[in-house]
C-alpha cells in the first residue's frame, strides 16, 4: 500500500483529500501544516510515497516543507497545489508535480495515480 503524507492546513480540503486518497486505496497521513508534516515524517518509520502538500501555509509552507523532507528522503516525489498560478510557483522547479486549485477529486486521484506508476517520467504541471 502506498503511503501518502499530506499537509493542507484548510480542514475541509484536508478532509476531502483524505476521504478522496483512502477510499482508492492510500495510507494517508494528515498535517495541518509543514511543521505538522515533518514532525510525522520524522516519526514514521516505512517509505513515504509521496508528498501532497499546499505551498503557502501557516509556519511552514510546501517549499520549505519539500526541502527539508528531500534531505531526508532524496526520492520523495511532491504534489504541490495551490490557488495561486503555477507560473508564480514553479519557476523553473522541476523537483515536483503541481496541481492547481480548485481541482475535481477525481482529478487529484488521476493525477497521483500517474505519479506513482513505475514508468511516471517526472513532474507535471497543471494550470486548470
Amino acid at each position: 500500500m502506498c503511503v501518502i503524507l499530506v499537509a493542507e492546513d484548510d480542514l475541509v480540503i484536508r478532509n476531502l483529500i483524505n476521504i478522496v486518497l483512502s477510499r482508492a486505496g492510500y495510507a494517508v497521513l494528515l498535517a495541518c501544516d509543514g511543521v505538522e508534516a515533518a514532525e510525522i515524517s520524522n516519526r514514521h518509520d516505512g517509505p513515504i510515497d509521496l508528498l501532497l502538500s499546499d505551498v503557502t501555509m501557516p509556519r511552514l509552507g510546501g517549499l520549505g516543507l519539500l526541502a527539508k523532507l528531500r534531505d531526508q528522503r532524496p526520492e520523495l516525489k511532491a504534489l504541490l497545489i495551490s490557488g495561486r498560478t503555477s507560473s508564480e510557483i514553479v519557476r523553473g522547479n522541476e523537483s515536483f508535480d503541481f496541481l492547481a486549485k480548485p481541482f475535481l477529486p477525481a482529478q487529484l486521484k488521476a493525477r497521483i495515480e500517474l505519479m506513482l506508476a513505475p514508468d511516471h517520467d517526472g513532474p507535471d504541471v497543471d494550470t486548470v
